[in-house]
């Protein structure tokens, strides 16, 4: 058919047209009347409108699927499923870990928990990555799975993934880092947890916290062995649990003879040190120096050069000497940038010892004279006054103090010490001892083995990250939950460090987890709605496809490290929904 005009009474009018053939002759079959050119243009207008979607709705799809897909790659959900089976029919407790682990990674703290599980699942792109019935993800069904979850079952299931880590992704384990944290609760004084105690938090908050212990590979930091302990332990006693920890997961880690574990000074003992020489375990461990008093240090200045290219200058000296009576390693090492770091909260704490020596004086002053109202400063009062002032770490050496009984207050006498800080800046200072039974390695390598912690340092700033896979908040008051709980922080840091090794891989820059799955989560899909007057075909197309969203720079090349870019989950277009025959028909536009 094809659009004519004709002038009637000198008005225009509109006409569609079909034509035909009959024998020789072409001859009009069929005639359409449009009327005049304002008809023409409604007309044009409301095909034009039908034609456009009248909605859409968009969900994040990249970062659910990188971590999905890599997790279908290893095999993590029969992993989980031979140590939990359930009875036919019932909700498999691999996937719903696997969501839960997956949520995890890619929420924010403020809609981790359990309670929003579902509602995330149902709107975002896991729906069709990880199709399982979604009432197995409420929160009541997800409380009862995990309480259900024994602490012999999380053991196994986190050795039979790291087992596999080790296995594909080629994880070294010969050198190791061990350290341990704990995080924050809001569980009631009536709680009944043997895990949420209250104990020294790192938060410095009176609350009920519950302890973690992690053990590093030294290669991205992936975690290998970890294990929930109570509030109130110190880290000897954590340690302890680690070695007992590694004796029952040897085999699965693959460890070689030659293994060696960094771990803090906080983790020493006489007693534990005796029992790692003992199996024997190779150690470098952080020595505080008030449990080493006979060894004659030298100026920082005297110690030799490293010449291992580390991030800043350093100077180690090797010794052999008494540590709890049995003749041992000693490295004395010398950083010129933590020294410099410690200057300045150094000082700081001495101004603010220097400036609360002089309050007390003028308090007493006024006591004296008769000018303070306040419940008077007695001798025992002040001495406790000083003690708190003095509190924080090279103060006492810094200051002489004498307090003496006088008539109407106590008197107060300070001394500041130049020799001590002269003394602080030569001997202590920048200063760590290391002491370990690698006697045949250099002070460079023992340098480098103890440097291994930084990498627990970023797994522990992950999570506590708010943004991040992060531990907090703990909403579960139920050991059996707590355990399950931080079974599914780990999964979700397993997956995030193996999706970063991977890009690395690739030849991308990835300094950190976040770097990888900040962008792959703002990777959008959409689905358009038509309205009801539309062209059903229109329509049911529409219900069919997801549409892709413009990618950054960014975001594809991480797709494409990951070989996700062409994933059907990410969106199709029309040109993708044709298949070449029917792409070959159809007809070029001359440019």
């Amino acid at each position: 058919m094809h659009l004519v005009t004709k002038q009637i009474k000198n008005r225009e009018y509109f006409y569609l047209v079909e034509k035909e053939r009959q024998g020789k002759r072409v001859v009009t079959s069929r005639t359409v009347y449009i009327g005049d050119r304002q008809k023409l243009v409604d007309l044009l207008q409301g095909s034009a409108t039908l034609a456009l979607p009248s909605s859409f709705s968009a969900q994040s799809v990249g970062g659910v699927l990188a971590l999905a897909n890599l997790a279908e790659d290893l095999g993590i959900e029969s992993l989980i499923d031979k140590v939990c089976p359930v009875r036919q029919g019932a909700a498999p407790v691999g996937r719903r870990l696997l969501i839960a682990a997956v949520t995890r990674a890619t929420t924010t703290r403020r809609t981790n928990g359990l309670c929003n599980l579902r509602s995330f699942y149902e709107g975002c792109a896991l729906s069709d990555i990880l199709p399982i019935e979604s009432s197995g993800l409420d929160d009541r069904r997800m409380h009862e799975m995990l309480s259900g979850i024994t602490a012999k079952q999380i053991e196994e299931i986190e050795a039979a993934v790291v087992e596999r880590l080790i296995e594909r992704e080629k994880i070294r384990t010969n050198a190791l880092a061990f350290d341990c944290t704990n995080f924050d609760s809001y569980a009631g004084a009536k709680n009944s947890s043997r895990l949420l105690q209250r104990g020294h938090s790192k938060s410095h908050r009176p609350l009920r916290v519950m302890g973690l212990g992690i053990l590093v590979s030294d290669d991205d930091g992936m975690p290998l062995l970890t294990f929930v302990y109570p509030g109130n332990e110190n880290d000897i006693k954590s340690f302890g649990r680690f070695l007992r920890a590694l004796d029952r997961r040897r085999d699965s880690l693959d460890l070689s003879i030659d293994a060696t574990v960094a771990a803090d000074g906080g983790n020493i003992s006489q007693k534990l040190l005796r029992r790692m020489e003992k199996d024997p375990r190779y150690y470098v461990i952080r020595l505080p120096a008030r449990h080493l008093t006979d060894l004659e240090r030298c100026k920082h200045d005297a110690l030799p050069k490293l010449d291992a290219k580390l991030n800043s200058p350093i100077r180690a000296k090797k010794y052999h000497c008494a540590v709890y009576g049995v003749q041992r390693c000693v490295v004395d090492v010398y950083s010129k940038r933590m020294h410099q770091r410690q200057l300045p909260g150094l000082r700081r704490d001495r101004d603010r010892a220097r400036a609360g020596l002089i309050e007390l004086q003028r308090l007493l002053e006024r006591q004296r004279k008769g000018l303070r109202r306040s419940i008077p400063i007695t001798l025992q009062s002040l001495e406790g006054r000083v003690a708190k002032v003095l509190s924080r770490e090279h103060m006492k050496s810094l200051f002489r103090v004498t307090v003496t009984k006088a008539p109407g207050a106590p008197v107060l006498k300070f001394l500041e010490l130049s020799d001590a800080w002269d003394h602080l800046d030569d001997y202590v200072l920048g200063r760590t001892l290391l002491v370990t039974n690698r006697a045949d390695w250099t002070p460079e390598q023992i340098v480098r083995a103890s440097r291994l912690q930084s990498h627990n340092e970023n797994l522990f700033r992950d999570v506590k990250d708010s943004g991040g896979v992060t531990m907090l908040p703990l909403r579960h008051r139920r050991d059996s939950s707590l355990r399950a709980h931080a079974l599914i922080v780990i999964l979700g840091l397993m997956l995030g460090k193996v999706l970063q090794r991977r890009v690395k891989a690739a030849g991308i820059k990835a300094p950190s987890m976040a770097s990888v799955i900040d962008p792959l989560k703002d990777v959008l899909r959409a689905r358009v709605f038509y309205p009801p007057d539309a062209p059903p075909a229109l329509r049911a197309l529409a219900a069919d496809i997801w549409v892709p969203a413009q990618r950054t720079p960014r975001q594809q090349e991480l797709l494409t490290a990951l070989n996700l870019q062409n994933n059907k989950q990410l969106g199709t277009t029309l040109a993708e929904r044709l298949s070449p025959k029917k792409q070959g028909r159809r007809k070029k536009i001359p440019s």
